[in-house]
């Protein structure tokens, strides 16, 4: 293989330096991926390792899991719509966290439980707590499990002291492209009792709920509550004194969806709350009740009471509302929430939500349902389901405006890392597949942002703001985003529009970095000659700047390039396109050439130091790559030399345990966890500090997850499902303390499913698991041009996977059998529009005959095969409507 000039000069100057004791001298650290751990002997370290990656733990399906004991004690689940403000709902059934007000520090909610009462047999009344803490005299009930596939909680509650068994299911509405009904701010708390016993019990369900508002700001005072019986549901409206235009208004409903419901406004202490309870199944009714005194408020409650005969069931539903629609958002020059433009006030969104209960039910269920027929393992798909919950965290907040905004993650008392920062929002997935107007409306304020020549700002400006300056693989990655984001557009103008501004991040990224050739545009000291696609000068990136070229930013450039070059195409600019894909065919060559070592891709540096990593195996290496197969742009280099690279990242970054690994600076993982190193050095040659990347010896599940979804692209399926398994496993609900403390990590604890750790909770790279989907099942889809494929790594014999297009959603599922294979698009909502079908060939010796259908009726097609699969054009387009098929059969 020829090699780069730049190479062969970098690797004399390497050795001269190491051997001088300079810059590339290795230092010491505690254990490295590729040195021997000490907590482990070489056999032990290999068995464990053996243990990881048993087939049987990594590929069988397996059964959800059900936390208990000490797995419940991390459990925090986000209830609440899409950047509407959370309550998190813990292990032990508590609304432990309130965050409603779009505040950061969890505020105290006292008075706000579930609860039964049950009797039988003319027996004393029981009532207990619907949760395994007590409420003053409301007592706990024993024990509790939990399954969580996001966005349902299920409780199973256990108590052989009551007649009877108690369950509770809680959600919010989620729809995948429904972003309106899946933003709206309340929570759905379905309470069952079941008679499993030989004789009729009499039942009760209780609500009470704290008018909150004012709670945080200004403070509570001029509080009141209201019943009010509404067809199918009784609702306790709370609301208080503060002007409509105060930045704190706002309001709360609780209902009942029963046709019977004790209600009472307000109620005084515990004790005779619990007492009256007991004794009646309900309150003393009040129908309405305030305003409170300055500096109180007031609690409501509602009951459901109704008997159950032996071998019964039934189901209450309540509905937990708010509405705060002017709130400021900090650090941003927004107010208000989007939901805001959708209800007037939490009484019309519980008014909406009550009367379409079953409705945005069903199609919650639906999306879950569907989720999880596929046949990934059910931890995978726990994984790439929980993550989504980020997006209702505090990490995000959508104005009043439609401007969508994220943190990197959340602190305890506010926002971690402002300004939706380019180099860790460019890598979330989930977001923009699930509801591709908020990853539209998020490039739409990326171009927005735009500096006059070009420049994407690593953070949103904002007053005082001090980032006026671009990370690189953000700029990269608002390009190949774009793509994505046009890609799941149903027609072209979104492209239309957005273009100028996406060709003027892309000419910038060549201007600056890789040669001067667009006269049009200058920038600060510009590179000089003709773009080969070698980078060089200072690249913004993990907090610090590095220099020269490497496969990490290099990929990410390529990327790009490529995304550019297909935007060109579409938007009749070939003179562009052609511009863009001599710079990428070059930088594929002459990036091989220099950076791979044989085994990995390195880093050739600037003579300058910077926060280099030079010849480490780093965990983002070919993160370009990644990007590239998300958005079905390609291989960048030799899928040989990527295979070689993923597979010397796991071999030398992946810990069996980490017993003897210093993490730092900062701990994320108990010492018996396993995962994937940021950085190791097994050929030496590490930067000393100051100029060494920070954060090599951190593990961080959102780069575990882009490394592990292209190690399954590039053939590592076993390594790729080790690396995810590992995270699963550290995020099984239970409770890791003695982590780093503070804001900026994991508070010092870790472990809950929903929303993992990095620069805060509910960190938003960690969305970037929803690759792994899109890797399993093969997609592609480029809407306006009416076309979907799939060609699945996972189980290519017998396939079934969850997918998400521009306009609907459905199953796709793929058999082979005896030479042929039936592959069946299904869509459960929405529409497909479709003119060709890419997919998996047969290996056969002559090429395939296709019989395609629609709803089992034929329709004319014609197939054409190459060594990328079957690609099957419809004579006449067809449109796919919801519970409607499409099935292809080639054999």
């Amino acid at each position: 293989m020829n090699q780069h000039p730049n190479r062969r000069k970098f690797l004399r100057t390497i050795s001269l330096n190491t051997a001088a004791g300079a810059l590339w001298t290795r230092v010491p650290f505690v254990a490295t991926a590729a040195e021997t751990n000490p907590a482990l002997t070489p056999e032990e370290r290999a068995k464990r390792l053996a243990e990881l990656m048993d087939e049987r733990r990594l590929f069988a399906r397996g059964e959800q899991r059900v936390y208990r004991n000490e797995h419940l004690t991390a459990i925090s689940l986000p209830l609440g719509g899409i950047a509407a403000g959370p309550l998190q709902i813990n292990g032990e059934a508590r609304r432990a966290s309130w965050q409603i007000f779009k505040n950061f520090a969890s505020v105290p909610m006292p008075n706000s439980f579930f609860a039964v009462r049950a009797t039988v047999g003319g027996k004393p009344p029981l009532i207990r707590a619907l949760q395994t803490v007590a409420e003053g005299p409301f007592p706990a009930m024993k024990a509790l499990s939990f399954r969580g596939g996001y966005p349902f909680g299920w409780y199973t509650f256990e108590d052989d002291g009551l007649p009877l068994r108690a369950s509770m299911e809680v959600f919010s509405p989620m729809i995948p492209l429904d972003e309106k009904h899946s933003a709206i701010p309340c929570a759905i708390f379905n309470l069952t009792a079941e008679n499993a016993g030989k004789e009729p019990v009499e039942v009760s369900f209780l609500a009470t709920q704290r008018n909150a508002v004012g709670l945080v700001r200004p403070g509570l005072g001029g509080n009141s509550n209201r019943v009010l019986r509404e067809a199918g549901a009784t609702v306790l409206h709370l609301t208080s004194a503060q002007p409509i235009d105060s930045p704190w208004a706002g309001d709360m409903a609780l209902a009942a969806v029963a046709p019977e419901v004790i209600a009472s406004a307000s109620w005084d202490g515990l004790d005779s709350l619990a007492t009256t309870f007991a004794a009646t199944g309900g309150m003393q009714g009040l129908e309405s009740a305030g305003p409170s005194a300055s500096g109180m408020t007031l609690d409501g409650a509602l009951a459901v009471p109704f008997t159950l005969q032996p071998g019964q069931q039934r189901t209450v539903s309540f509905v937990l509302a708010w509405h705060f629609p002017n709130v400021p958002h900090a650090n941003t020059f927004h107010v208000g929430n989007m939901y805001a433009n959708w209800w007037t006030d939490a009484l019309d969104v519980a008014r909406d939500v009550t009367g379409r209960l079953a409705e945005l039910t069903r199609l919650t269920r639906l999306y879950h349902d569907t989720l999880y027929a596929s046949n990934l393992p059910y931890w995978l798909l726990d994984r790439i389901g929980s993550q989504v919950a980020v997006i209702r965290a505090q990490t995000c907040l959508w104005s009043k405006t439609g401007f969508f905004y994220g943190w990197e993650g959340c602190q305890p008392d506010c926002g971690c890392c402002e300004g939706t920062a380019t180099h860790v929002w460019g890598y979330a997935q989930a977001h923009a597949r699930l509801w591709p107007v908020i990853g539209r409306a998020m490039r739409e304020a990326d171009a927005g942002n735009l500096g006059p020549e070009g420049m994407l700002p690593v953070r949103f400006r904002h007053p005082g703001a001090q980032w006026q300056f671009p990370a690189f693989d953000g700029q990269c990655s608002f390009v190949m985003s774009s793509y994505r984001e046009h890609l799941l557009s149903a027609e072209r103008k979104w492209l239309d529009r957005n273009w100028p501004k996406i060709k003027q991040a892309m000419d910038y990224l060549i201007i600056r970095w890789d040669a001067s050739n667009t006269p049009s545009l200058t920038v600060e000291q510009p590179r000089e000659g003709i773009p080969d696609g070698m980078l060089s000068g200072p690249q913004h990136g993990m907090d610090g700047d590095q220099g020269g070229s490497s496969s990490w930013m290099g990929s990410m450039y390529l990327g790009a390039l490529a995304a550019a070059e297909k935007m060109a195409m579409v938007e009749n600019d070939p003179a562009a396109a052609g511009f863009y894909r001599k710079i990428r065919e070059a930088g594929s060559v002459n990036q091989d050439q220099a950076l791979f070592n044989g085994e990995y891709f390195i880093q050739i540096p600037d003579p300058v130091p910077r926060m280099d990593y030079v010849t480490g195996c780093y965990i983002d290496q070919m993160l370009g790559q990644w990007w590239a197969l998300q958005a079905g742009l390609g291989w960048l280099y030799p899928p040989e030399h990527v295979r070689s690279a993923m597979g010397a990242l796991f071999k030398y970054n992946f810990h069996a345990s980490l017993h003897g690994f210093q993490q730092a600076p900062r701990k994320f993982c108990e010492d018996a966890d396993a995962g994937l190193i940021q950085g190791t050095w097994p050929r030496g040659g590490r930067p000393n500090p100051p100029n060494c990347l920070a954060y090599t010896e951190e593990i961080m599940s959102g780069f575990e997850y882009t490394a592990a979804c292209l190690m399954i692209q590039a053939g590592l399926m076993r390594e790729g499902f080790t690396v995810l398994r590992a995270v699963a496993d550290r995020y099984d609900g239970r409770l890791r303390s003695g982590l780093h403390p503070g804001g900026q990590a994991s508070w010092g604890y870790s472990g809950n499913p929903f929303g993992d750790d990095e620069c805060g909770k509910f960190y938003a790279r960690a969305m970037a698991i929803w690759s792994v989907l899109i890797a399993c099942q093969g997609f592609t889809h480029d809407a306006t041009a009416g076309t979907i494929g799939f060609i699945p790594l996972w189980q290519p014999e017998d396939h079934s996977s969850f997918f998400t297009a521009a306009e609907g959603w459905g199953l796709f599922t793929q058999q082979r059998s005896a030479g042929v294979q039936h592959s069946k698009i299904e869509l459960r909502h929405g529409r497909l529009r479709l003119t060709t079908l890419l997919l998996a060939a047969p290996k056969q010796a002559v090429p395939p005959q296709a019989k395609v259908t629609v709803n089992r009726k034929p329709i004319a097609a014609t197939v054409t095969v190459d060594n990328n699969g079957a690609t099957i054009r419809l004579d006449a387009g067809t449109t796919i409507e919801a519970g409607n098929s499409i099935e292809v059969e080639l054999r």
